[in-house]
């Protein structure tokens, strides 16, 4: 299985000051050809292109929001 990592933090929660082991990557573990990875703590998914595309778009909008405070 390859994968490869992109981000990886522990990140804490704001709320609750709670740590997390925060990743994000792709792997190939599953799907056709390499799928994108989240994983928080003890829960992770894998993403199929669309979702992983739409997910990103999400992303990218809330970075152009705190890029531009």
């Amino acid at each position: 299985m390859a994968t490869d990592t992109y981000f990886e933090k522990i990140v804490t929660d704001a709320a609750t000051g709670e740590e997390f082991a925060l990743d994000v990557g792709k792997t190939n573990y599953a799907g056709e050809g390499p799928q994108m990875y989240l994983k928080l703590g003890d829960a992770h998914v894998i993403l199929s292109h669309e979702d992983a595309k739409a997910f990103c778009e999400g992303v990218a909008a809330v970075a152009r929001y705190f890029g531009n405070e």
